[in-house]
């Protein structure tokens, strides 16, 4: 159907109402299908009606003759059937009646409950002030108490460690000597003296091996006394290992089995990751003097150097976490070459001037209250104390804030730097020249002394012997020196046979100030020391 306005066929979906037609086209389907309903029910009206009236022409079952048993049954039937979907009814209806009672019951039950818990919660409400502020009280006396105990019971430890340690100082024979007139002290263990970090150059490398053995079993059983995880690791003589060692500070705690320096290393798992790297332990000992071993050995040299500077390191660390003060606290070489000095303070003087319960007396620790509390800024105000800080306790635990604020204080140097200036001093107290020692036999007649100098004395010089018969040259400084620069500087008609001797010109005059001498040759060449 087209549209008698605008012309055009009507389509439900892509086409607009425009006018009347349109909207006419819209309803005529809805009109259709209601025409239908009432043609369909017209016919049902119809067939019920003539259905109506075929049953209206049927005769009566009783007014037959011969069916009267079957009626009866029927109604039997019926009769059955009724009392049935009536007992159904009356089932379903008390089973209703019986839940609407149990929900009945339910609210009842919930509105006494609530009535309850108001009436509890006013009761309650009367007096919580008081009550709340009763019960933080029994509280904060409680945690009190807790750290009231605590803090005593970590005070006798504190004071177990400093006497274990102390006892093992003695059983070690740590012990200070005075010597000479003005006072100096001189610091002895196992009845060996503690070498200074100085005076290495003149001492026997057995003693200073031993001494070493001695100060790192020391500070390793001071260090397990006190919980403490020294700085820079020591490993102690054990099975296939004589000697001890020590890690520097990088490479510490973080390695597997390491084989002794100078054995063959284990060979690493290629699955373990973790230890993949074996770091290189520094040596505590000496086999030759450290003059000798410079020379021969620098790698070894370095590395003992660095060696006893880590335990040097570890030494002054201990002291200040456990507040024993070390020189003037500036991290100068001397605060760091004295080993004895330093943990005598540690294990027995400072013990002795005092100790852990004059600390614990201190009111300066005390909150006025006679408890002791650990408070990060208390501790910092009063200082730490010989066996407070440890790796192995919560109470006051060295990895803590407080623990880092103590460490934090006191900044340590760089071991390297440390190790750089003691090679320095070595070297400063100790040069070695350029020239060469030579022995008696080295002096026989025939001998040619075209190319030396002889300093003390000439070879057979008539009436100028020592003692006995001894030549002079025995009790002069034996020395050879090079004076190439003195015959290439000389006359050609010099006597190469004859010796120059300090202080004469090639002839054999005095060289004084008359004496013309040609630039370079005055037989003395520059000494440069080796380091």
């Amino acid at each position: 159907m087209s549209c008698d306005i605008c012309h055009r066929a009507h389509h439900p979906n892509r086409l607009p109402f425009l006018c009347t037609v349109d909207a006419r086209n819209e309803l005529y389907e809805g009109r259709v299908a209601n025409a239908r309903i009432l043609i369909e029910a017209e016919e049902l009206e119809s067939r019920v009606t003539k259905l109506l009236s075929e049953s209206d022409t049927i005769p009566n079952p009783s007014a037959t003759k011969g069916s009267p048993r079957t009626y009866i049954e029927n109604c039997i039937s019926e009769e059955h059937k009724a009392k049935e979907r009536t007992e159904r009814i009356i089932a379903s209806a008390d089973k209703l009646r019986e839940e609407v009672a149990a929900v009945k019951r339910e609210i009842e039950e919930r509105k006494a409950g609530i009535a309850r818990k108001k009436s509890d919660l006013v009761a309650a409400s009367q007096g919580i002030t008081a009550r709340r502020a009763r019960e933080i009280e029994e509280t904060k006396k409680a945690i009190k108490m807790t750290r009231y105990s605590w803090d005593r019971e970590y005070d006798a430890m504190t004071k177990y460690r400093a006497a274990l340690c102390m006892e093992v100082a003695k059983l070690y024979r740590l012990q200070r000597v005075r010597r000479g007139n003005p006072a100096r002290f001189e610091y002895k263990i196992g009845g060996i003296d503690i070498v200074d970090l100085h005076t290495m150059n003149n001492a026997q490398p057995e003693l200073i091996s031993a001494s070493l053995a001695h100060i790192t079993h020391l500070l390793w059983l001071t260090s397990h006394y006190l919980s403490i995880r020294l700085p820079a690791e020591i490993t102690l003589p054990h099975n296939d290992y004589p000697r001890p060692t020590i890690f520097s500070l990088t490479s510490s705690y973080h390695h597997g089995d390491v084989a002794f320096p100078g054995t063959s290393f284990l060979p690493p798992d290629p699955r373990d990751r973790q230890f993949a790297h074996v770091p290189h332990p520094r040596p505590l000992f000496l086999d030759k003097p450290l003059s000798t071993l410079g020379k021969e050995d620098p790698q070894t040299y370095n590395s003992f150097i660095e060696a006893i500077c880590l335990l040097a390191y570890d030494v002054v660390w201990l002291c200040r976490t456990q507040g024993v003060s070390v020189g003037d606290n500036t991290n100068s070489l001397e605060d760091f070459a004295s080993l004895g000095r330093n943990l005598y303070n540690l294990l027995i003087n400072f013990s002795l001037q005092r100790n852990p319960q004059q600390i614990a007396d201190d009111p300066a620790q005390n909150n006025g209250t006679g408890i002791t509390s650990n408070a990060p800024a208390e501790l910092g105000r009063a200082g730490p104390r010989m066996g407070l800080y440890s790796h192995g306790t919560a109470h006051t635990f060295l990895g803590s804030a407080a623990g880092n604020e103590l460490t934090r204080n006191f900044k340590m140097p760089n071991v390297a730097k440390l190790a750089d200036k003691l090679k320095a001093k070595l070297v400063r107290e100790n040069p070695v020249p350029e020239w060469e020692l030579l022995e008696d036999d080295a002096w026989t007649p025939d001998d040619a002394l075209d190319d030396g100098v002889l300093i003390g004395g000439t070879r057979n010089t008539p009436g100028k012997g020592g003692p006995n018969g001894v030549p002079a040259h025995r009790f002069g400084i034996e020395s050879y020196m090079s004076v190439n620069t003195v015959k290439s500087g000389s006359s050609g008609d010099t006597n190469t046979r004859v010796p120059h001797v300090a202080g004469t010109n090639g002839n054999g005059t005095a060289g004084g100030r008359g004496g013309e001498r040609e630039k370079g040759t005055s037989g003395w060449t520059k000494i440069k020391p080796r380091y």
